[in-house]
């Protein structure tokens, strides 16, 4: 009788895996195909891609590149020194969606900077980090 119980409690744990997966199917059709820390924008696409930016430049760019995410709301967060420097919210209307942020850099504001695609959940869906200054 045990093994019965044994094999049945086997099967119905089969049976419940397929539905775990197909929970979980949705976030495998999106991507951030592209996260990449520049030094412009021109014609909606990154001119380079930099882990460093120099003492003299006052701004840094953010591009992504977010397939299959559309109705849902993305953020760029800036993070320097463990400080939230400045986040920017953008609203996926495609199911290719581009996006760039940008910040202004003060000289006091040298060092490593991080920079992260957040779901709306609070979820950091990728993250680059750069030096500026140094």
């Amino acid at each position: 009788m045990r093994i019965i119980s044994w094999v049945l409690s086997l099967g119905l744990l089969v049976t419940a895996v397929p539905v775990l997966a197909e929970e979980t199917a949705p976030n495998a059709q999106w991507e951030v195909a592209r996260a990449i820390v520049t030094s412009g924008i021109s014609e909606r696409e990154p001119v380079d891609e930099v882990s460093q930016i120099a003492a003299d430049s006052a701004q840094a760019y953010f591009f992504t590149e977010l397939r299959g995410m559309q109705g849902q709301r993305v953020v760029h967060r800036w993070v320097h020194n463990d400080t939230v420097m400045a986040e920017v919210g953008f609203d996926v209307n495609g199911p290719r969606w581009r996006v760039w942020s940008s910040k202004s850099l003060m000289p006091e504001w040298a060092g490593t900077w991080q920079v992260s695609v957040v779901d709306g959940n609070g979820e950091v869906l990728v993250s680059r980090e750069f030096s500026y200054g140094q």
